[in-house]
């Protein structure tokens, strides 16, 4: 039987090379290969997701250059409105995508772009900021349009969408081997609202937890209804903490202290000026945020929706 490693001794001269090539391998080289080519994959994906961006970035801006045309055209305020309400519709959502999108892969704890690819990320927000800006004008022109969420309303399920976006953040939760606590109401939870806007919520809240717990911590996600409460409203809860954490009292922070900051605070892994605009995301769905300090620990965050926001 032929030997797998080929160190058979042998009288050719080629033998001894052969020996020498065998000795030179080495176990944990390949696994830095594969570790390097797992990176490569992400980072192609990631960049492959930017450009779809782009895309979707130059075919909002050539719907808004037409919005505007149309807008000049139209001979009465109540004839534009009704052209102008289905295509802010159509253009807002997937803004509201891409932001999200955005603020996941711009934050520096992914770790999976370089700085060539960050600048280039940081431009799309740039430009995307900007046309939301615009179309917001666009709106308040309108005078008919003010209450974006009016717009935008549809009716989903609230407990998919909290379990489909910690999704994205399955790698991170087995590369820490963080344990994942989940506290769900026994029924899916049904809501009306901004879906892209509840998602990039999720999003900034899930990034801050997730990155602030240390290695084998515990993270516990809460869905629940309210009882007793007209309208009906639902509470979103987030607690980080590391694994041997002394149980402290939870200290609420008053995030207007640190709206324009890169602060990060004890048990946060996101600067205070994202949870900032997570908190302004929610007010405009007519919901409350509440975040909490836990000393040596972690961080609470608790948010309060109506489920017809």
């Amino acid at each position: 039987m032929d030997d797998p490693m080929n160190l058979q001794p042998s009288t050719s001269d080629n033998s001894k090379s052969s020996f020498l090539e065998q000795e030179s391998y080495s176990p944990p080289l390949a696994k830095k290969n594969s570790e390097m080519g797992h990176m490569e994959a992400e980072l192609r994906l990631t960049l492959e997701e930017i450009a779809r961006l782009q895309n979707a970035l130059a075919e909002a801006n050539m719907k808004n250059i037409a919005l505007q045309a149309s807008i000049d055209s139209q001979p009465s305020k109540i004839e534009g409105t009704q052209v102008l309400k289905p295509v802010l519709q159509e253009i807002k959502q997937p803004i509201h995508t891409i932001q999200g999108y955005i603020d996941l892969l711009s934050n520096e704890s992914v770790g999976i772009l370089g700085t060539f690819q960050k600048r280039f990320v940081e431009r799309i927000s740039n430009a995307i900021n900007h046309l939301d800006e615009i179309l917001k004008n666009l709106e308040l022109e309108s005078g008919d349009l003010v209450d974006e969420n009016r717009v935008y309303s549809k009716d989903f399920s609230l407990t998919a969408v909290v379990e489909e976006t910690l999704m994205l953040y399955s790698e991170l939760l087995r590369t820490k081997l963080i344990t994942l606590k989940v506290e769900f109401e026994k029924d899916d939870i049904d809501f009306t609202g901004d879906q892209e806007k509840l998602e990039r919520i999720l999003n900034i809240i899930y990034t801050n937890c997730l990155t602030a717990v240390q290695e084998e911590g515990v993270v516990t996600l809460g869905l629940k209804i309210l009882q007793g409460k007209k309208p009906a409203q639902v509470l979103i809860s987030i607690q980080s903490s590391d694994h041997d954490s002394p149980k402290t009292k939870p200290l609420p922070v008053n995030l207007e202290e640190f709206r324009d900051l890169e602060t990060k605070l004890e048990g946060f892994g996101s600067p205070l000026k994202d949870l900032v605009k997570a908190k302004t995301l929610i007010e405009e769905m007519h919901g409350k945020m509440e975040i909490f300090s836990i000393p040596s620990a972690g961080s609470l965050i608790r948010v309060r929706l109506s489920v017809t926001s």
